[in-house]
């Protein structure tokens, strides 16, 4: 286990020198310096990730309804920067869990439903 715990914290370490942790962190940092923009992109997010769990009509609706009542994000360039940030990151986060649950043989077909 002792030797699981270090090859994670190699990972982690070596994620923190990747470009997308860096651009990521960057721009979070100069987003938190905007309380009001970073409270709203956290309702933004809050609300987007809701939605995404939910199906059919109620879906539709509630995408329809966040892009109104958050197009003035649309408009902000450092909401823009950081979205664009996030999404690489979490990219890359997600390419990673894929090959760790793949390779670990953990099952998951279960997810699809």
């Amino acid at each position: 286990m002792n030797e699981m715990k270090q090859l994670m914290t190699e990972l982690t370490d070596r994620l923190r020198k990747t470009n997308e942790y860096n651009q990521y962190i960057n721009v979070l940092s100069r987003l938190k310096q905007d309380p009001e923009l970073y409270e709203r992109i956290g309702d933004y997010r809050r609300r987007s990730l809701w939605i995404q769990m939910q199906e059919g009509e109620a879906f539709i609706q509630g995408n329809n309804g966040l892009q109104k009542d958050f197009a003035d994000l649309q408009e902000n360039g450092l909401a823009n920067e950081f979205f664009a940030a996030e999404h690489q990151y979490i990219a890359m986060v997600k390419e990673l869990q894929e090959q760790f649950l793949e390779g670990s043989a953990v099952e998951t077909s279960f997810l699809e439903g």
